[in-house]
């Protein structure tokens, strides 16, 4: 027969502490304070540590950070209950990984032989992957498949590896699409730094976040905005990656447009409102950008009101609007300030006569007469200009222009627009500003600002034009439009040109030493070429700098054209300019278009080229008329072999559109504004070793 050995248990005596090991699960006695005061060997088993190493240690050390607050909650629970109530936290072993646990306690703390809290600690990680796998949350599944919202599952290097319905409800792409590929595959362009800046900052800091994202759509040129939820459960042993929920804020996103243009626009007409005018113009003059500003008050607007009613005066305003933002160039700020009140801001336009022809333009837009419900209305305008200088403030270029166009409507009040030009400067004041300029020109304040022109098709740097500026000792830098009518009414025409021809070369000069070697256009005025000793200045000035007179381009306006004979003791322009041209110069004619240009007088001199005027270029992408003169005029040029100069191209479509019929050449504010002597060596150097 087979023997039976006796047993502790048969024999009726019970070690605990063999007892206590013998469990699957993990038993704990806490002090206090929270430190460990007993473990059985369970605790060893299952997560690694030995028991020396973490007696005396706090428990909660063991814990993922995200689950202490749950922990103290349910430590909370034990007081004046027998046990506390089971909570599930994740708990660190000694390799580092992380195990699902269930924790009960019970409060033992009065106990004289246990003194401390008990914790019975049942690991349920394979429980909850059982669970899982076995469909006992097939319920829960099904809620989270059919929720409205986008609910995922990433890992750590942003791999979709779950996913629900709902992304495909919203974006159109099959989930066997999605799982396996990174969820920037779906994210736009835009946002794809956002993206990348969310997933680096979870993975550095272990921290959720949320941010709003630009999704693509099948088959859909459109985007959907969705605003995304962020969950890091990397550490948690049955998730393992990041939880991910989006809702569609299409609808939000309409709502807060509509909010911003609501408060930056005007209700009636759609156009900018007073607020959003006046932040356009601040920033312009923040920026150092010249701009044109035009005041327009409609004449004879209350008679409609008072014969037809307000209903046929708001449709009135509103084909106002409509007409006023179609005369105008791309990037120009069009704003309704009052009732029957609107301003144009022009960015970029420096000069009257640009200002004036885009007044004009407008005129021309508002002239022709009204079709109402009610019938056709006819009524005018009337405008006043202001132009911007380093001295203008937002208040005082808005009172310069609103005076004007007052001043426009008591002189005549009609049916189309007048233009208030430049404000008249007194006897005494002109006399003191043609002094200072006198002898800022002797002090060197004169200065060439240089403007690069590019090669179209090859972007090449083909040449700069020379642009005065006069750096006034309290003024501070000038542009041109505050003082160069003064040059020739004070007879300043010759120091005032050689000062600028001056400065340019010194620049040139700079840029020969380096090996680029680059025309120079320069504007000679009506009183330079009449003078007898300009050629013999302008080839002693060239020659100084160690330039040659290939690289002057002498750009005369089609006014200097027109004079055709000497006056006593002058030289005529024509007789000036055949010289320059024997000396090697080459011969441009600047602002063609906009003068008494004919083809008698373009035959006339050995001309090398045609610029055309910055107006009819901003308008190219609005005004047919002016597509038409452009192509006209570089079709002129083709036909006597002249090559063509764009001033004043500012956007992308605009050089596409030149290049489209045939321009060779193109400045403006798209490539580089006008550069004092050091910012234009630094940029054609950095340009020509890029190009």
């Amino acid at each position: 027969m087979l023997a039976i050995q006796p047993t502790a248990l048969s024999e009726g005596v019970l070690d605990a502490t063999v007892l206590l090991d013998c469990l699957p699960d993990v038993v704990l006695v806490l002090d206090e304070a929270g430190c460990l005061r007993y473990a059985n060997a369970s605790a060893e088993r299952q997560l690694g540590w030995t028991r020396e190493t973490w007696m005396g240690r706090s428990a909660l050390d063991l814990l993922h950070p995200d689950d202490l607050a749950v922990a103290a909650a349910s430590m909370g629970t034990m007081q004046g209950k027998e046990y506390g109530t089971p909570v599930e936290v994740r708990v660190s072993d000694a390799d580092g990984g992380w195990h699902l646990m269930e924790i009960v306690g019970a409060n033992h703390h009065h106990h004289a032989k246990v003194g401390g809290l008990v914790l019975v600690v049942r690991d349920i990680t394979q429980r909850r992957m059982w669970e899982i796998a076995g469909g006992d949350v097939a319920r829960f599944q099904q809620v989270i498949q059919h929720s409205p919202s986008i609910t995922m599952l990433l890992d750590a290097d942003g791999i979709v590896t779950s996913v629900n319905g709902a992304f495909t409800r919203l974006l159109g792409f099959d989930p066997s699409v999605v799982i396996g590929q990174s969820l920037s595959a779906f994210v736009a362009n835009e946002s794809l730094g956002s993206l990348a800046n969310v997933l680096g900052s979870m993975s550095r800091d272990h921290c959720n976040t949320s941010i709003e994202l630009s999704m693509k759509r099948l088959d859909r040129d459109d985007l959907r905005p969705i605003r995304f939820e962020f969950a890091d459960l990397l550490s948690d042993p049955v998730v393992a990656g990041i939880v991910v929920s989006g809702y569609d804020v299409t609808e939000l996103q309409r709502v807060r447009n509509d909010l911003e243009q609501m408060a930056r626009h005007d209700a009636l007409t759609g156009l900018a409102n007073r607020s959003l005018m006046l932040s356009c113009l601040d920033t312009y003059l923040a920026i150092g950008r010249p701009v044109a500003v035009v005041f327009i008050d409609l004449d004879r607007f209350k008679p409609v009101n008072d014969l037809f009613g307000h209903e046929a005066g708001d449709e009135l305003l509103t084909q106002v609007a409509v007409r006023l933002a179609q005369a105008v160039r791309p990037g120009d700020v069009v704003a309704r300030v009052g009732g029957d009140e609107f301003v144009v801001l022009a960015p970029g336009i420096s000069g009257w006569t640009s200002a004036t022809l885009l007044a004009e333009r407008i005129e021309s837009a508002l002239s022709v007469p009204y079709e109402l419900s009610v019938g056709p209305v006819k009524v005018g305008a009337s405008a006043g200009v202001a132009i911007s200088d380093s001295m203008s403030s937002v208040a005082s270029l808005l009172a310069d222009a609103d005076v004007r166009m007052y001043e426009a409507k008591s002189e005549r009040r009609g049916t189309t627009t007048r233009v208030a030009g430049e404000p008249r400067r007194n006897a005494s004041e002109r006399r003191r500003l043609a002094d200072a300029l006198a002898a800022g020109i002797g002090r060197g304040e004169v200065v060439a600002h240089l403007q690069p022109i590019i090669d179209l098709d090859t972007r090449a740097l083909v040449g700069v034009e020379a642009l005065a500026r006069w750096n006034h000792p309290d003024l501070g830098e000038l542009a041109p439009a505050s003082f160069l009518d003064l040059v020739e009414d004070a007879g300043l025409d010759m120091p005032f040109g050689a000062a600028v021809l001056e400065s340019a070369c010194h620049t040139l000069e700079i840029l020969n030493v380096r090996g680029i070697h680059v025309p120079l256009a320069v504007n000679l005025s009506v009183g330079q070429l009449a003078h007898p000793s300009l050629c013999e200045q302008v080839i002693r000035t060239i020659t100084d700098h160690g330039l040659d007179m290939g690289q002057l381009i002498i750009e005369i306006t089609e006014r200097a054209m027109l004079i055709r004979h000497a006056a006593a003791g002058m030289s005529s322009p024509d007789e000036t300019l055949q010289r320059l041209r024997t000396a090697g110069a080459a011969l441009s004619l600047d602002d063609f278009g906009t003068g008494f240009s004919s083809l008698t007088h373009v035959r006339r001199f050995p001309l090398a080229s045609l610029k055309i005027d910055q107006t009819f270029v901003a308008g190219m992408e609005t005004c047919a008329e002016d597509r038409a003169v452009v192509e006209v005029v570089v079709g002129l040029a083709r036909g006597l072999g002249l090559q063509v100069v764009a001033e004043g191209v500012e956007t992308v479509k605009q050089w596409e559109m030149l290049r489209q019929v045939g321009c060779d050449h193109a400045q403006g504010y798209l490539m580089s504004r006008p550069l004092d002597a050091d910012a234009a060596v630094s940029w054609i150097t950095s340009y020509v070793a890029a190009v």
